[in-house]
């Protein structure tokens, strides 16, 4: 019995791990990749931006009776802020956009109405914009479109060849259409860059004695902004 009893042991011993080599090795446990999420617009953002303005203008002026063409151009530096907010649905971002900008920019403007010459200076000192926008957004990319009303004031001093020196101002409206591509840097923060285009405004300042004036004009801003999401 003792003998049978060793022998079993010693069996057991030896089969163990013949048995053991015979279980299929553990398989290596694999880390989960990390996936980033995809980003989100929705939300409020301030922010501030840097551009260049340009215009230009031509039509036909009344003076004292008589009629002639007046031109004008002008451009400069032009610098303000921004608030706005974001709705995203799937890929699609409605939006809505108001900013304000001080303007350097400034222009010759001249004219003649029969025997009546005028000269002068147009200055935009500042001007604003309400505005929607409707965006395509690439996870942190975004192009939009947009479009609304622009205000603003302008400014003119000159010289009237019958009367002398002048100085008038109007505060104006017109419409204002545009587009841009966004990108999100950091969590919280994008960079755009945008481009609009201003129709002719609905008022302008004009010489004395002007009674009549037709015509045109065409504004382009081309600005960069940076953004801060809450």
């Amino acid at each position: 019995m003792l003998r049978k009893a060793l022998l079993t042991s010693v069996f057991s011993v030896m089969c163990v791990p013949a048995f053991a080599a015979d279980l299929p090795a553990r398989m290596p446990v694999k880390a989960v990749p990390y996936v980033q999420p995809v980003y989100n617009w929705t939300g409020f953002y301030v922010g501030a931006n840097l551009g260049y303005g340009w215009s230009s203008g031509s039509g036909t002026i009344t003076i004292g009776g008589a009629s002639g063409p007046y031109s004008g151009s002008g451009n400069g530096i032009l610098g303000g802020v921004q608030l706005g907010y974001n709705w995203q649905a799937g890929s699609v971002v409605f939006g809505v956009e108001t900013d304000f900008q001080a303007s350097g920019g400034r222009g010759d403007v001249n004219a003649t109405a029969g025997a009546t010459a005028v000269t002068g200076t147009a200055k935009t000192p500042w001007f604003g914009t309400i505005r929607g926008r409707l965006g395509w957004a690439f996870d942190r990319w975004m192009v939009y479109a947009t479009a609304g009303g622009l205000y603003g004031k302008a400014n003119l001093n000159g010289t009237v060849s019958t009367t002398g020196p002048f100085s008038s101002s109007a505060t104006y409206w017109t419409w204002v259409v545009g587009g841009g591509v966004e990108t999100a840097l950091w969590d919280r923060w994008t960079a755009k860059l945008e481009y609009l285009y201003a129709g002719s405004p609905t008022d302008v300042p004009v010489p004395p004695g002007t009674t009549a004036l037709s015509g045109s004009g065409h504004t382009h801003v081309l600005r960069a902004g940076l953004n801060y999401r809450f």
